[in-house]
């Protein structure tokens, strides 16, 4: 298989301060995985890190088997693309504005869409379900309809990695399994490695094929959701957040 990004003794964290032990992991193309952890644990870091957002610690992130600092800004848009929670707030920007925005890295000096890149615009709309809100305000959108927007931004940016911090926040769950059916068809189909994160642990046990487990100055874990349930990492790295919904639950009786 191809290697897309591989990490060599990578340390994650800010100002100088590791968040976990080294992380040594790869993905291969078409690779779906789930980085699950607690609040706090690291996720939306590693995302960072390994988009460039950010500088690691230490240690080495490869790109397609050359190192990631040694591209150009303009190289790593049309490589990969990175979904974020942050979201625009501009009271003017038009959903079809925001998801435009994700085919500049393949327009020419004048930055014009062309007749093909406006369908590309509209095919991935109704991929996430949302194409009838193409000339909605963004800021009048549901929370999750605004996820879904920015889901089509980094789908019309066409890259062969994609990230994806949280994609599934503030998604119904009929949304979550429907967005998971979008990542599994974007790897069937068009051979896309996708990296994506969520704190919600019943989705990822029943629906993610392979998922990395951080916590809190603990090392990342990898494996089937199956093994890692097994192995009793599930329990080890989640234990404070399992601990505290069955308290609630035991005292809502």
């Amino acid at each position: 298989m191809n290697e897309v990004l591989h990490t060599t003794n990578l340390l994650i964290g800010y100002k100088g301060q590791a968040l976990m032990p080294e992380i040594n992991v790869s993905l291969n193309e078409g690779d779906i995985v789930a980085l699950a952890g607690p609040n706090g644990s690291g996720k939306t870091t590693l995302f960072k890190t390994l988009s460039a957002s950010i500088k690691s610690v230490d240690g080495e992130i490869s790109l397609f088997g050359k190192k990631l600092q040694d591209y150009h800004p303009s190289e790593r848009s049309s490589l990969f693309s990175l979904v974020l929670t942050e979201k625009p707030d501009d009271l003017f920007l038009k959903v079809f504005d925001i998801v435009a925005a994700g085919r500049y890295p393949h327009l020419g000096l004048l930055a014009r869409l062309k007749t093909e890149d406006e369908q590309i615009i509209y095919d991935s709309l109704e991929t996430v379900g949302i194409g009838h809100l193409t000339n909605r305000n963004f800021v009048s959108l549901s929370d999750g309809e605004q996820q879904k927007v920015m889901i089509a931004k980094a789908l019309v940016q066409d890259t062969p990695l994609i990230f994806m911090d949280e994609p599934a926040a503030f998604l119904d769950y009929p949304s979550k399994i429907e967005l998971v059916n979008i990542m599994h068809k974007l790897s069937r189909e068009k051979k896309k490695t996708i990296l994506f994160s969520s704190h919600d642990l019943d989705l990822l046990l029943r629906h993610a094929d392979v998922m990395w487990v951080v916590a809190p100055h603990q090392p990342l874990r990898q494996g089937t959701p199956k093994e890692l349930v097994e192995q009793g990492i599930i329990d080890d790295y989640f234990k404070p957040i399992i601990a505290k919904e069955e308290f609630f639950w035991m005292n809502s009786k």
